[in-house]
């Protein structure tokens, strides 16, 4: 006779992954504990073992979107890390479009997610940035790479989409609309990204508090 097949242990990261595919199939609407435990084959109530609650389901589909950042690159400066970092935050989000709500209205707060803040936090302290200076840079940034992401990669409901009547417009009261309707066809939104990128990382370094070296007496 063959011995019955061992079913493989409840974890939090199983919960979380069976989660975050559903959230990828289905969008954050469709997440509940008793989704998730049909997903994983077994009793809803099981899931309380390790996750106690929905608000800490979607903390952990929180958490399991930015376990698919890489490493962090080692960088000459505090610019080139932070542009990394958005850049890899960006990806992940485009990974996982319908996740992007959760990254307009939640923040990180399970451990791992925090693991995240804290590097960003030392990378910037290092560079001489204040307490405060770098937490506003920090909220900055995640601020622009989270409402950039959503505005040009989140997945609008059926007959959301609003369609503007650029064509309408006049060409005497709106000239440059006009103009600017002709090239959204061919726009390139990544470009866009990088350019409000460049800006924002120059304009923390102009307006920091940052202690910067004192040139040494000759």
């Amino acid at each position: 006779m063959k011995a019955p097949a061992q079913r493989e242990a409840l974890t939090r990261q199983r919960i979380l992954g069976a989660a975050l595919k559903i959230v990828d199939r289905s969008g954050l609407d469709a997440v509940s504990m008793r989704r998730v435990a049909e997903a994983l084959g077994v009793e809803a109530m099981s899931l309380y073992n390790h996750v106690d609650s929905k608000a800490a389901l979607l903390d952990g589909v929180f958490e399991r979107v930015l376990a698919g950042l890489p490493p962090p690159k080692k960088s000459a400066t505090w610019a080139h890390a932070l542009r990394h970092r958005a850049r890899a935050l960006r990806a992940a989000l485009r990974a996982h479009p319908n996740a992007l709500p959760l990254f307009a209205s939640r923040p990180a707060v399970t451990p791992a997610s925090l693991a995240h803040v804290e590097a960003v936090l030392a990378d910037l302290a290092r560079a001489g940035f204040t307490p405060d200076d770098a937490l506003s840079a920090l909220q900055v940034l995640a601020a622009y790479v989270v409402g950039h992401t959503v505005s040009s990669h989140a997945p609008r409901p059926p007959g959301a989409e609003a369609v503007p009547a650029y064509e309408g417009l006049s060409e005497a009261d709106f000239p440059h609309v006009r103009a600017a309707a002709r090239l959204l066809a061919s726009h390139d939104v990544e470009k866009e990204f990088e350019l409000g990128l460049g800006a924002l990382l120059a304009g923390l370094d102009a307006r920091s508090g940052r202690r910067r070296p004192r040139p040494k007496r000759k």
